[in-house]
């Protein structure tokens, strides 16, 4: 097995996961940007300086596939999410839920950076303020510190806007 199929093999489930939740867990897109992202990765593996973990390498080019991702079907996700707004299904506690995430999710686009970097990093890939500091070219307390000053603010504004206690 060449060293690229074993890196593939250990860090895909992480991958996958982490485009998963940034894609509103769409399986589909989430295994095709996974795809992208390593095949980006092979191509530039070569350029790996070992600056920092392999895993946060792969985020990063994860992330930056996800946002290209995201310039080029916005105009679709937009009329999906009118034709969801429109379809008002009975109320069950599996569909306040998904409205309730779905919020959060809103909450969390709405912020600025490097406040929402951090939030995807560290809700999406489970990554540590050490990986996440690196990846933003910032301490790991100054992540530490943003990460709880946000969720204070999410906490603040779910109950504000929707009504929620999270």
């Amino acid at each position: 097995m060449s060293e690229f199929e074993e890196i593939y093999n250990k860090f895909q489930p992480d991958v996958y996961r982490f485009l998963l939740a940034l894609t509103y867990y769409d399986q589909y897109a989430a295994e095709e940007l996974t795809q992208e992202t390593f095949y980006q990765a092979f191509l530039s593996f070569g350029r790996f300086r070992g600056e920092c973990s392999l895993r946060t390498w792969l985020f990063q080019i994860a992330k930056n596939i996800y946002a290209k991702y995201v310039r080029r079907e916005s105009h679709q996700r937009d009329i999906a999410a009118r034709r969801s707004e429109e379809a008002v299904p009975p109320p069950t506690a599996e569909i306040e839920q998904k409205e309730m995430l779905t919020r959060i999710r809103t909450l969390l686009d709405e912020l600025e950076e490097p406040a929402r970097s951090i939030m995807q990093y560290r809700l999406y890939s489970d990554s540590s303020y050490a990986e996440i500091a690196y990846s933003l070219n910032i301490r790991a307390n100054t992540a530490a510190v943003i990460y709880n000053r946000t969720v204070a603010k999410l906490r603040t504004a779910m109950k504000e806007r929707y009504g929620y206690e999270v």
